[in-house]
Protein backbone atom coordinates (compact mmCIF):
# COMPACT_ATOMS: atom_id res chain seq x y z
CA UNK A 1 0.00 0.00 0.00
CA UNK A 2 1.08 3.37 -0.72
CA UNK A 3 0.20 6.84 1.05
CA UNK A 4 0.27 9.92 -1.35
CA UNK A 5 0.10 13.40 0.46
CA UNK A 6 -2.67 16.09 -0.04
CA UNK A 7 -2.39 18.47 2.18
CA UNK A 8 -3.01 16.95 5.50
CA UNK A 9 -4.30 13.76 4.49
CA UNK A 10 -3.08 10.78 2.67
CA UNK A 11 -4.72 9.22 0.13
CA UNK A 12 -3.54 5.48 -0.01
CA UNK A 13 -3.15 3.38 -3.32
CA UNK A 14 -3.45 -0.59 -2.81
CA UNK A 15 -2.73 -3.37 -4.95
CA UNK A 16 -6.04 -4.73 -5.22
CA UNK A 17 -7.22 -7.85 -7.89
CA UNK A 18 -10.10 -5.75 -8.24
CA UNK A 19 -7.48 -2.97 -10.29
CA UNK A 20 -7.89 -0.95 -13.24
CA UNK A 21 -7.16 -3.00 -16.05
CA UNK A 22 -3.80 -0.68 -17.17
CA UNK A 23 -2.36 0.34 -13.86
CA UNK A 24 -2.91 -2.51 -11.73
CA UNK A 25 -3.96 0.08 -8.96
CA UNK A 26 -7.53 0.76 -6.93
CA UNK A 27 -7.73 4.56 -6.50
CA UNK A 28 -10.84 5.72 -4.25
CA UNK A 29 -12.25 8.84 -3.01
CA UNK A 30 -10.22 11.40 -5.17
CA UNK A 31 -10.53 14.49 -6.77
CA UNK A 32 -8.87 15.90 -9.76
CA UNK A 33 -5.63 17.95 -7.35
CA UNK A 34 -5.84 14.80 -5.20
CA UNK A 35 -5.83 12.97 -8.93
CA UNK A 36 -3.08 14.73 -10.29
CA UNK A 37 -0.95 13.89 -7.08
CA UNK A 38 -1.65 10.25 -7.78
CA UNK A 39 -0.78 10.62 -11.00
CA UNK A 40 2.32 12.02 -10.06
CA UNK A 41 3.97 9.04 -7.88
CA UNK A 42 2.77 6.65 -10.36
CA UNK A 43 4.50 7.77 -13.25
CA UNK A 44 7.46 8.64 -11.32
CA UNK A 45 7.52 5.07 -10.07
CA UNK A 46 6.96 3.65 -13.43
CA UNK A 47 10.04 5.82 -14.64
CA UNK A 48 12.21 6.12 -11.41
CA UNK A 49 11.00 2.78 -9.16
CA UNK A 50 9.78 0.14 -11.21
CA UNK A 51 10.80 -2.07 -8.92
CA UNK A 52 8.43 -1.50 -6.82
CA UNK A 53 5.51 -2.84 -9.39
CA UNK A 54 3.19 0.45 -8.75
CA UNK A 55 2.30 0.03 -12.87
CA UNK A 56 2.40 -3.29 -14.69
CA UNK A 57 4.34 -3.38 -18.04
CA UNK A 58 0.82 -4.31 -19.70
CA UNK A 59 1.33 -2.28 -22.93
CA UNK A 60 5.18 -3.68 -23.08
CA UNK A 61 4.04 -6.64 -22.53
CA UNK A 62 1.92 -6.85 -25.60
CA UNK A 63 3.72 -4.82 -27.92
CA UNK A 64 6.80 -7.72 -27.07
CA UNK A 65 3.95 -10.80 -27.74
CA UNK A 66 3.47 -8.88 -31.13
CA UNK A 67 6.78 -10.10 -31.82
CA UNK A 68 5.56 -13.84 -31.48
CA UNK A 69 7.08 -15.93 -34.93
CA UNK A 70 5.89 -19.79 -35.94
CA UNK A 71 8.64 -20.88 -33.14
CA UNK A 72 7.03 -19.30 -30.32
CA UNK A 73 3.60 -20.46 -31.71
CA UNK A 74 4.86 -23.92 -31.63
CA UNK A 75 5.77 -23.71 -28.11
CA UNK A 76 2.72 -22.22 -27.21
CA UNK A 77 0.60 -24.81 -28.57
CA UNK A 78 3.05 -27.24 -26.45
CA UNK A 79 1.77 -25.95 -23.26
CA UNK A 80 5.09 -27.24 -21.72
CA UNK A 81 6.11 -25.05 -18.94
CA UNK A 82 9.35 -27.51 -17.74
CA UNK A 83 7.47 -28.49 -14.34
CA UNK A 84 7.53 -24.54 -13.84
CA UNK A 85 11.53 -24.72 -13.85
CA UNK A 86 11.27 -22.68 -17.47
CA UNK A 87 14.36 -20.73 -15.57
CA UNK A 88 16.97 -23.60 -15.05
CA UNK A 89 16.30 -24.92 -18.42
CA UNK A 90 17.66 -21.41 -19.59
CA UNK A 91 20.01 -20.75 -17.29
CA UNK A 92 21.43 -24.68 -18.34
CA UNK A 93 21.70 -23.82 -21.93
CA UNK A 94 22.91 -20.29 -21.80
CA UNK A 95 25.93 -21.49 -19.60
CA UNK A 96 26.45 -24.63 -21.91
CA UNK A 97 26.38 -21.73 -25.01
CA UNK A 98 28.72 -19.43 -23.04
CA UNK A 99 30.80 -22.15 -22.08
CA UNK A 100 31.27 -23.55 -25.95
CA UNK A 101 31.71 -19.39 -26.92
CA UNK A 102 34.99 -19.92 -24.51
CA UNK A 103 36.06 -22.91 -25.66
CA UNK A 104 36.52 -22.24 -29.24
CA UNK A 105 38.71 -19.23 -28.14
CA UNK A 106 41.09 -21.56 -25.41
CA UNK A 107 40.81 -24.63 -28.44
CA UNK A 108 44.01 -22.87 -29.95
CA UNK A 109 45.86 -23.24 -26.34
CA UNK A 110 45.97 -26.93 -26.67
CA UNK A 111 45.77 -26.98 -30.01
CA UNK A 112 49.07 -25.03 -30.54
CA UNK A 113 50.87 -28.05 -29.16
CA UNK A 114 49.48 -30.58 -31.55
CA UNK A 115 50.29 -27.85 -34.61
CA UNK A 116 53.75 -27.63 -33.86
CA UNK A 117 54.81 -30.92 -33.01
CA UNK A 118 56.80 -32.93 -34.75
CA UNK A 119 57.05 -36.46 -33.41
CA UNK A 120 53.46 -37.06 -32.72
CA UNK A 121 51.47 -35.35 -35.15
CA UNK A 122 51.81 -38.17 -38.30
CA UNK A 123 48.54 -37.74 -39.93
CA UNK A 124 48.46 -34.08 -40.74
CA UNK A 125 51.89 -31.60 -41.65
CA UNK A 126 52.89 -29.72 -38.61
CA UNK A 127 52.84 -26.10 -38.96
CA UNK A 128 56.10 -23.76 -38.41
CA UNK A 129 55.32 -20.82 -36.06
CA UNK A 130 57.96 -18.69 -34.59
CA UNK A 131 57.48 -18.05 -30.71
CA UNK A 132 56.83 -14.46 -31.95
CA UNK A 133 53.96 -15.59 -34.46
CA UNK A 134 52.62 -18.19 -31.79
CA UNK A 135 52.50 -14.81 -28.90
CA UNK A 136 50.76 -12.52 -32.00
CA UNK A 137 48.01 -15.55 -32.32
CA UNK A 138 47.64 -15.84 -28.76
CA UNK A 139 46.73 -12.19 -28.61
CA UNK A 140 44.74 -11.76 -30.87
CA UNK A 141 41.70 -13.05 -29.24
CA UNK A 142 42.10 -10.57 -26.52
CA UNK A 143 40.96 -7.78 -29.13
CA UNK A 144 38.22 -9.17 -29.90
CA UNK A 145 37.56 -9.42 -25.76
CA UNK A 146 38.37 -5.84 -25.59
CA UNK A 147 36.48 -4.61 -28.66
CA UNK A 148 33.20 -6.72 -27.68
CA UNK A 149 31.79 -6.06 -23.77
CA UNK A 150 30.98 -2.33 -24.87
CA UNK A 151 29.68 -2.84 -28.12
CA UNK A 152 27.63 -6.31 -26.77
CA UNK A 153 25.81 -3.64 -24.41
CA UNK A 154 24.76 -1.37 -26.62
CA UNK A 155 23.91 -4.17 -29.28
CA UNK A 156 21.73 -5.62 -26.97
CA UNK A 157 20.32 -2.69 -26.09
CA UNK A 158 18.78 -2.57 -29.53
CA UNK A 159 18.62 -6.09 -30.63
CA UNK A 160 17.96 -8.32 -27.90
CA UNK A 161 20.38 -10.60 -26.35
CA UNK A 162 19.07 -13.49 -28.42
CA UNK A 163 19.94 -12.18 -31.80
CA UNK A 164 23.14 -10.50 -30.60
CA UNK A 165 24.59 -13.61 -29.10
CA UNK A 166 23.69 -16.26 -31.34
CA UNK A 167 25.66 -14.23 -34.21
CA UNK A 168 28.64 -14.02 -32.32
CA UNK A 169 28.04 -17.82 -31.21
CA UNK A 170 27.80 -18.77 -35.10
CA UNK A 171 30.48 -16.50 -36.51
CA UNK A 172 32.79 -17.67 -33.80
CA UNK A 173 31.80 -21.29 -34.97
CA UNK A 174 32.61 -20.48 -38.62
CA UNK A 175 36.04 -19.06 -37.60
CA UNK A 176 37.03 -22.47 -35.57
CA UNK A 177 36.13 -24.65 -39.04
CA UNK A 178 37.98 -22.14 -40.91
CA UNK A 179 40.89 -22.34 -38.02
CA UNK A 180 41.06 -26.31 -39.33
CA UNK A 181 42.42 -25.08 -43.36
CA UNK A 182 43.69 -21.42 -43.35
CA UNK A 183 46.71 -22.09 -41.02
CA UNK A 184 48.13 -24.05 -44.17
CA UNK A 185 48.03 -21.69 -46.45
CA UNK A 186 49.17 -18.89 -44.28
CA UNK A 187 49.85 -18.56 -40.19
CA UNK A 188 48.52 -15.19 -40.01
CA UNK A 189 45.16 -15.71 -41.41
CA UNK A 190 44.77 -17.45 -38.19
CA UNK A 191 44.89 -13.65 -36.65
CA UNK A 192 41.55 -12.28 -37.93
CA UNK A 193 39.65 -15.77 -36.90
CA UNK A 194 40.95 -15.21 -33.49
CA UNK A 195 40.03 -12.06 -32.99
CA UNK A 196 36.24 -13.31 -34.28
CA UNK A 197 36.61 -15.93 -31.76
CA UNK A 198 37.51 -13.37 -28.92
CA UNK A 199 34.42 -10.98 -29.64
CA UNK A 200 32.30 -14.25 -28.90
CA UNK A 201 33.83 -15.16 -25.84
CA UNK A 202 34.00 -11.38 -24.59
CA UNK A 203 30.44 -10.91 -25.01
CA UNK A 204 30.00 -13.95 -22.33
CA UNK A 205 30.41 -11.64 -19.37
CA UNK A 206 27.98 -9.55 -20.29
CA UNK A 207 25.74 -12.42 -20.99
CA UNK A 208 26.14 -13.51 -17.81
CA UNK A 209 25.19 -10.41 -16.05
CA UNK A 210 21.95 -10.36 -18.36
CA UNK A 211 20.72 -13.54 -17.75
CA UNK A 212 21.17 -13.72 -14.17
CA UNK A 213 19.65 -10.31 -13.87
CA UNK A 214 16.53 -11.42 -16.05
CA UNK A 215 15.41 -14.85 -15.89
CA UNK A 216 16.86 -15.03 -11.65
CA UNK A 217 14.46 -14.90 -8.64
CA UNK A 218 15.81 -12.04 -6.27
CA UNK A 219 16.55 -14.90 -3.70
CA UNK A 220 18.59 -16.89 -6.69
CA UNK A 221 20.76 -14.58 -8.24
CA UNK A 222 24.17 -15.95 -6.07
CA UNK A 223 23.30 -19.52 -7.39
CA UNK A 224 22.76 -18.36 -10.94
CA UNK A 225 26.11 -16.57 -10.91
CA UNK A 226 27.90 -19.01 -9.82
CA UNK A 227 26.63 -21.80 -12.25
CA UNK A 228 26.73 -18.99 -15.33
CA UNK A 229 30.16 -18.12 -14.04
CA UNK A 230 31.17 -22.14 -14.53
CA UNK A 231 32.15 -22.01 -18.50
CA UNK A 232 34.88 -20.92 -17.15
CA UNK A 233 35.58 -24.16 -15.94
CA UNK A 234 33.53 -26.18 -18.31
CA UNK A 235 35.46 -24.85 -21.56
CA UNK A 236 37.90 -27.11 -21.08
CA UNK A 237 36.36 -30.26 -20.36
CA UNK A 238 36.77 -30.77 -24.53
CA UNK A 239 40.68 -31.08 -24.26
CA UNK A 240 40.72 -34.77 -23.70
CA UNK A 241 38.13 -34.80 -26.72
CA UNK A 242 41.19 -32.36 -28.55
CA UNK A 243 44.02 -34.96 -26.88
CA UNK A 244 42.24 -38.04 -28.75
CA UNK A 245 41.39 -35.86 -32.21
CA UNK A 246 44.93 -34.23 -32.62
CA UNK A 247 46.56 -37.83 -31.97
CA UNK A 248 43.93 -40.18 -34.26
CA UNK A 249 42.90 -37.12 -36.86
CA UNK A 250 45.45 -34.63 -36.76
CA UNK A 251 45.17 -30.80 -35.86
CA UNK A 252 43.14 -29.95 -38.01
CA UNK A 253 39.99 -31.83 -36.59
CA UNK A 254 40.50 -30.84 -32.94
CA UNK A 255 39.15 -27.47 -34.94
CA UNK A 256 36.71 -28.97 -37.07
CA UNK A 257 34.74 -30.91 -34.29
CA UNK A 258 34.80 -27.55 -31.98
CA UNK A 259 33.16 -25.61 -35.01
CA UNK A 260 30.50 -28.36 -35.43
CA UNK A 261 29.56 -29.03 -31.98
CA UNK A 262 28.61 -25.59 -31.71
CA UNK A 263 26.06 -25.73 -34.60
CA UNK A 264 23.63 -27.47 -33.02
CA UNK A 265 23.66 -25.54 -29.38
CA UNK A 266 23.12 -22.16 -31.57
CA UNK A 267 19.95 -24.00 -33.17
CA UNK A 268 18.96 -24.89 -29.37
CA UNK A 269 19.83 -21.74 -28.40
CA UNK A 270 17.39 -19.59 -31.00
CA UNK A 271 14.56 -22.10 -30.18
CA UNK A 272 13.93 -21.85 -26.20
CA UNK A 273 16.05 -18.98 -25.23
CA UNK A 274 13.75 -15.50 -24.61
CA UNK A 275 15.61 -12.15 -23.64
CA UNK A 276 12.57 -12.24 -20.65
CA UNK A 277 10.16 -14.47 -18.98
CA UNK A 278 7.65 -12.16 -19.72
CA UNK A 279 7.63 -12.97 -23.41
CA UNK A 280 8.33 -16.85 -23.03
CA UNK A 281 5.34 -19.64 -24.14
CA UNK A 282 7.32 -21.93 -21.77
CA UNK A 283 7.18 -19.90 -18.59
CA UNK A 284 4.09 -20.31 -16.73
CA UNK A 285 2.38 -17.55 -15.12
CA UNK A 286 3.08 -18.61 -11.75
CA UNK A 287 6.49 -19.17 -12.58
CA UNK A 288 6.47 -15.36 -14.55
CA UNK A 289 5.35 -13.71 -11.21
CA UNK A 290 8.05 -15.75 -8.94
CA UNK A 291 11.05 -14.54 -11.30
CA UNK A 292 9.55 -11.09 -12.50
CA UNK A 293 8.81 -9.74 -8.19
CA UNK A 294 10.77 -7.50 -7.13
CA UNK A 295 13.15 -7.02 -10.36
CA UNK A 296 13.89 -3.88 -11.91
CA UNK A 297 12.15 -2.99 -15.34
CA UNK A 298 14.20 -0.03 -17.07
CA UNK A 299 12.99 1.28 -20.23
CA UNK A 300 15.20 1.55 -23.36
CA UNK A 301 15.43 5.57 -22.74
CA UNK A 302 16.37 4.70 -18.70
CA UNK A 303 18.32 2.25 -19.94
CA UNK A 304 20.35 3.74 -22.16
CA UNK A 305 21.54 6.69 -19.26
CA UNK A 306 24.15 4.85 -17.80
CA UNK A 307 25.94 7.38 -15.38
CA UNK A 308 29.63 6.78 -16.17
CA UNK A 309 30.96 9.13 -14.65
CA UNK A 310 29.76 8.21 -11.08
CA UNK A 311 30.44 4.83 -11.77
CA UNK A 312 34.35 5.51 -13.00
CA UNK A 313 34.60 7.95 -9.46
CA UNK A 314 33.56 5.05 -7.14
CA UNK A 315 36.20 3.07 -5.76
CA UNK A 316 34.82 0.04 -4.94
CA UNK A 317 33.65 -0.01 -8.28
CA UNK A 318 37.73 0.29 -8.84
CA UNK A 319 38.81 -2.59 -6.28
CA UNK A 320 36.51 -5.05 -8.52
CA UNK A 321 37.75 -3.84 -11.48
CA UNK A 322 41.29 -4.38 -10.07
CA UNK A 323 40.64 -7.80 -8.36
CA UNK A 324 39.59 -9.04 -11.97
CA UNK A 325 42.40 -7.92 -13.31
CA UNK A 326 44.66 -9.32 -11.17
CA UNK A 327 42.61 -12.53 -11.16
CA UNK A 328 43.15 -12.49 -14.91
CA UNK A 329 46.56 -12.59 -14.42
CA UNK A 330 46.33 -15.93 -12.57
CA UNK A 331 43.84 -18.32 -14.72
CA UNK A 332 45.24 -16.76 -17.80
CA UNK A 333 48.90 -18.40 -17.26
CA UNK A 334 47.46 -21.55 -15.74
CA UNK A 335 44.57 -21.68 -18.61
CA UNK A 336 46.17 -20.53 -21.79
CA UNK A 337 49.99 -21.96 -20.63
CA UNK A 338 49.35 -24.67 -18.75
CA UNK A 339 49.42 -27.73 -21.46
CA UNK A 340 52.63 -25.89 -23.09
CA UNK A 341 54.16 -25.88 -19.62
CA UNK A 342 52.88 -29.71 -19.21
CA UNK A 343 53.71 -30.68 -22.16
CA UNK A 344 57.08 -28.53 -23.32
CA UNK A 345 58.54 -27.99 -20.00
CA UNK A 346 57.67 -31.10 -18.44
CA UNK A 347 57.93 -33.10 -20.91
CA UNK A 348 54.12 -35.06 -20.43
CA UNK A 349 52.70 -36.41 -23.49
CA UNK A 350 49.89 -34.93 -25.94
CA UNK A 351 47.05 -37.36 -24.68
CA UNK A 352 48.18 -37.31 -20.94
CA UNK A 353 48.26 -33.07 -21.68
CA UNK A 354 44.81 -33.28 -22.35
CA UNK A 355 43.83 -35.46 -19.32
CA UNK A 356 45.46 -33.63 -16.63
CA UNK A 357 44.35 -30.22 -18.16
CA UNK A 358 40.48 -30.96 -17.61
CA UNK A 359 41.76 -31.88 -13.42
CA UNK A 360 42.03 -28.16 -12.58
CA UNK A 361 39.02 -27.01 -14.01
CA UNK A 362 36.78 -29.66 -12.48
CA UNK A 363 37.92 -29.44 -9.04
CA UNK A 364 37.86 -25.40 -9.50
CA UNK A 365 33.82 -25.83 -10.31
CA UNK A 366 33.85 -28.51 -7.40
CA UNK A 367 35.13 -26.23 -4.95
CA UNK A 368 32.99 -23.28 -6.34
CA UNK A 369 29.51 -25.13 -5.63
CA UNK A 370 30.57 -26.15 -2.21
CA UNK A 371 31.86 -23.08 -1.27
CA UNK A 372 29.30 -21.55 -2.37
CA UNK A 373 26.64 -23.50 -0.59
CA UNK A 374 28.87 -22.80 2.66
CA UNK A 375 29.38 -19.42 1.60
CA UNK A 376 25.15 -18.98 2.03
CA UNK A 377 24.65 -20.28 5.40
CA UNK A 378 27.40 -18.78 7.19
CA UNK A 379 26.13 -16.52 9.36
CA UNK A 380 29.29 -15.69 11.67
CA UNK A 381 30.43 -13.24 9.18
CA UNK A 382 29.09 -9.88 7.53
CA UNK A 383 28.21 -9.75 4.24
CA UNK A 384 31.82 -7.35 3.69
CA UNK A 385 33.83 -9.93 5.45
CA UNK A 386 32.66 -12.77 3.52
CA UNK A 387 33.92 -11.20 0.60
CA UNK A 388 37.02 -10.03 1.81
CA UNK A 389 37.41 -13.45 3.06
CA UNK A 390 36.57 -15.41 -0.04
CA UNK A 391 38.70 -12.97 -2.75
CA UNK A 392 41.48 -13.49 0.01
CA UNK A 393 40.91 -17.07 -0.59
CA UNK A 394 40.93 -16.63 -4.21
CA UNK A 395 44.01 -14.28 -4.62
CA UNK A 396 46.67 -15.17 -1.54
CA UNK A 397 45.75 -19.09 -2.04
CA UNK A 398 46.03 -18.86 -5.97
CA UNK A 399 49.08 -17.22 -5.23
CA UNK A 400 51.16 -19.88 -2.89
CA UNK A 401 50.28 -22.39 -4.60
CA UNK A 402 51.97 -21.31 -7.60
CA UNK A 403 54.82 -20.54 -5.90
CA UNK A 404 56.15 -24.22 -6.15
CA UNK A 405 55.62 -24.82 -9.31
CA UNK A 406 58.98 -22.15 -9.70
CA UNK A 407 61.37 -24.84 -7.73
CA UNK A 408 59.92 -28.69 -9.32
CA UNK A 409 62.00 -31.16 -11.80
CA UNK A 410 61.09 -31.97 -15.08
CA UNK A 411 60.02 -35.36 -13.25
CA UNK A 412 57.59 -34.34 -11.20
CA UNK A 413 54.61 -33.53 -13.10
CA UNK A 414 52.56 -35.17 -10.87
CA UNK A 415 53.15 -32.21 -8.28
CA UNK A 416 52.61 -29.37 -11.11
CA UNK A 417 49.25 -31.06 -11.80
CA UNK A 418 48.52 -30.84 -8.45
CA UNK A 419 49.80 -27.26 -7.57
CA UNK A 420 47.77 -26.15 -10.71
CA UNK A 421 44.51 -27.57 -9.70
CA UNK A 422 45.14 -26.16 -5.96
CA UNK A 423 45.95 -22.74 -7.67
CA UNK A 424 42.92 -22.35 -10.20
CA UNK A 425 40.65 -23.82 -7.51
CA UNK A 426 41.25 -21.07 -5.42
CA UNK A 427 41.01 -18.29 -8.09
CA UNK A 428 37.83 -19.59 -8.77
CA UNK A 429 36.77 -18.14 -5.93
CA UNK A 430 36.35 -14.68 -6.72
CA UNK A 431 32.74 -15.21 -7.62
CA UNK A 432 32.34 -15.44 -4.20
CA UNK A 433 34.20 -12.24 -3.72
CA UNK A 434 34.91 -9.41 -6.01
CA UNK A 435 31.95 -10.94 -8.63
CA UNK A 436 29.29 -10.99 -5.82
CA UNK A 437 30.45 -7.51 -4.95
CA UNK A 438 30.09 -6.00 -8.33
CA UNK A 439 26.08 -7.62 -7.96
CA UNK A 440 25.77 -5.87 -4.24
CA UNK A 441 27.76 -2.65 -5.50
CA UNK A 442 26.26 -1.89 -8.74
CA UNK A 443 22.98 -3.11 -8.61
CA UNK A 444 21.03 -2.22 -12.30
CA UNK A 445 24.03 -1.20 -13.88
CA UNK A 446 25.93 -4.67 -13.05
CA UNK A 447 26.02 -6.01 -17.12
CA UNK A 448 28.12 -2.36 -17.59
CA UNK A 449 30.45 -3.16 -14.72
CA UNK A 450 30.74 -6.56 -15.73
CA UNK A 451 31.60 -5.43 -19.42
CA UNK A 452 34.42 -3.50 -18.33
CA UNK A 453 35.58 -6.80 -16.13
CA UNK A 454 35.92 -8.09 -19.63
CA UNK A 455 37.67 -5.55 -20.76
CA UNK A 456 40.30 -5.83 -17.88
CA UNK A 457 40.67 -9.84 -17.91
CA UNK A 458 41.13 -9.33 -21.99
CA UNK A 459 44.13 -6.52 -21.02
CA UNK A 460 45.18 -9.55 -19.02
CA UNK A 461 45.04 -11.77 -21.30
CA UNK A 462 46.95 -9.91 -23.53
CA UNK A 463 49.82 -8.79 -21.00
CA UNK A 464 50.22 -12.44 -19.98
CA UNK A 465 50.83 -13.91 -23.88
CA UNK A 466 52.84 -11.10 -24.58
CA UNK A 467 55.21 -11.76 -21.55
CA UNK A 468 55.19 -15.07 -21.42
CA UNK A 469 55.65 -15.86 -24.96
CA UNK A 470 58.77 -13.30 -25.22
CA UNK A 471 60.41 -14.78 -21.66
CA UNK A 472 59.74 -18.50 -22.05
CA UNK A 473 61.45 -18.78 -25.86
CA UNK A 474 63.25 -22.04 -24.47
CA UNK A 475 60.57 -23.28 -21.71
CA UNK A 476 62.57 -24.06 -19.22
CA UNK A 477 62.36 -24.31 -14.93
CA UNK A 478 64.26 -20.96 -14.94
CA UNK A 479 62.69 -19.18 -17.15
CA UNK A 480 59.06 -20.08 -15.67
CA UNK A 481 60.25 -19.41 -12.74
CA UNK A 482 59.84 -15.51 -13.29
CA UNK A 483 56.59 -16.21 -14.30
CA UNK A 484 55.16 -17.69 -11.46
CA UNK A 485 56.67 -14.99 -9.28
CA UNK A 486 55.46 -12.01 -10.79
CA UNK A 487 52.24 -13.76 -11.29
CA UNK A 488 52.07 -14.47 -7.54
CA UNK A 489 53.03 -10.76 -6.63
CA UNK A 490 50.16 -9.12 -8.75
CA UNK A 491 47.69 -11.60 -7.69
CA UNK A 492 48.43 -10.64 -3.38
CA UNK A 493 48.82 -7.33 -4.56
CA UNK A 494 45.57 -6.87 -6.45
CA UNK A 495 43.64 -8.47 -3.10
CA UNK A 496 45.21 -5.55 -0.95
CA UNK A 497 43.78 -3.19 -3.35
CA UNK A 498 39.99 -4.99 -3.06
CA UNK A 499 40.16 -5.38 0.34
CA UNK A 500 40.80 -1.96 1.62
CA UNK A 501 38.53 -0.50 -0.95
CA UNK A 502 35.56 -2.87 -1.41
CA UNK A 503 31.53 -2.32 -0.66
CA UNK A 504 28.82 -4.29 -0.16
CA UNK A 505 26.28 -1.05 -0.09
CA UNK A 506 24.88 -0.13 -3.31
CA UNK A 507 26.85 2.68 -4.92
CA UNK A 508 25.39 6.17 -4.71
CA UNK A 509 24.88 6.22 -8.78
CA UNK A 510 22.46 3.47 -8.19
CA UNK A 511 19.76 5.32 -6.61
CA UNK A 512 17.34 6.91 -9.15
CA UNK A 513 17.70 10.57 -8.69
CA UNK A 514 13.66 12.34 -8.23
CA UNK A 515 13.47 15.57 -10.37
CA UNK A 516 12.67 18.73 -8.27
CA UNK A 517 8.92 20.59 -8.27
CA UNK A 518 10.00 23.10 -10.70
CA UNK A 519 11.29 20.46 -13.23
CA UNK A 520 8.77 17.74 -12.29
CA UNK A 521 5.85 20.78 -13.28
CA UNK A 522 7.55 21.75 -16.56
CA UNK A 523 8.70 18.48 -17.70
CA UNK A 524 5.85 15.93 -16.48
CA UNK A 525 2.54 17.98 -16.72
CA UNK A 526 1.63 18.07 -20.20
CA UNK A 527 2.42 13.67 -19.61
CA UNK A 528 -0.21 13.71 -16.40
CA UNK A 529 -2.87 16.04 -18.43
CA UNK A 530 -2.46 13.39 -21.15
CA UNK A 531 -3.05 10.19 -18.77
CA UNK A 532 -6.01 11.79 -16.49
CA UNK A 533 -7.83 12.82 -19.87
CA UNK A 534 -7.38 8.98 -21.00
CA UNK A 535 -8.76 7.75 -17.78
CA UNK A 536 -11.81 10.14 -18.19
Amino acid sequence: MLAVPSGNNSIYISDSTNSDTENNLTITSIDSEVAREIHNVVYLSQKLVESQHLVSQTKHTKRLYKKYNFVDKALHKLNFHFFGHTRYFILLMATICMSMARSNELVFNFNVICMTNHTETHLASSIKMSSGEISTVFASSGIGTILAPIAVVYAIHYFGALAVFSSLLTFSSIATILMGYLPQVNVLWMIPLRIIQGLAAGSVMVMMGFVSSNWAPSNEVGNFLTLLSSSGQLQVLTYPMSANLCVLHGWASVFHTHGLLTLPLIGLFLIFFRDSPRIHPCVSSVEKEYITEGLSKISKKDRSHIPYKDIFRSKAIWAIWIAFLANSFGFQVIGQFMPTFLNKVLNVNIHNTGLGAILPASMQLLTKLILGAVSNRTTFLSSINKIKFFNSLSSIGGAVFLLPLAFINSDQSSIALLMFTLSLSCLGLICLGAMKSATLCARRFTDFVMAIVQIFISIGMITVSTFVSKYTTNNTIEEWKVIFFIISIILICGNIVFCIFCSDKPQPFTFAKIPNDALFKQEFTPIIKTQLNDAV
